[in-house]
């Protein structure tokens, strides 16, 4: 059975913070993007991984994207309100600003194949690259959520 290891790390330095069973965004102001997260996905006890997409799966009562536009060959798009990036080399820039790139939609059907899935690259035959996570309310969102990503792979 495969380990899966999500590790957090710090969005200005790159330091590895440790790892994570839950992503906290704390508390964002009604219209605004919270603060970047970065994370990869390290993989033990298998012999190889591949095919790795992350899915969102709970949106916490936010708009994920009501019309997705320029979706690219890794299935993120131009607009929307959850963020998703990767890259192989830690970049503190993209840390320090809302992402450019973000989900389609909710992947409802919970399952590997959804088009809603973001296709993340590794940076090493076990590790993800660096993943960029943000969200941005809406200016009438005054609740409190929670939402829910899931990481679908091969493996054997």
């Amino acid at each position: 059975m495969p380990n899966i290891t999500l590790r957090e790390y710090h969005p200005e330095s790159g330091a590895l913070l440790g790892n994570v069973s839950v992503l906290n965004f704390g508390k964002i102001k009604a219209g605004a993007s919270s603060r970047v997260k970065v994370v990869d996905i390290a993989f033990s006890d298998v012999s190889s991984v591949s095919n790795i997409k992350l899915g969102l799966i709970g949106n916490a009562n936010l708009s994920v994207n009501p019309s997705p536009d320029a979706q690219d060959g890794n299935g993120t798009t131009a607009n929307g309100h959850f963020g998703i990036e990767n890259t192989a080399a830690f970049d503190a820039a993209k840390a320090s600003a809302p992402l450019s790139r973000h989900f389609a939609g909710v992947n409802t059907t919970i399952t590997a194949t959804d088009v809603n899935n973001v296709a993340i690259s590794k940076r090493s035959s076990f590790i993800t690259n660096y993943i960029y996570l943000d969200i941005e309310t809406s200016s009438t969102n005054v609740d409190a959520g929670n939402g829910a990503y899931k990481i679908f792979f091969d493996y054997s």
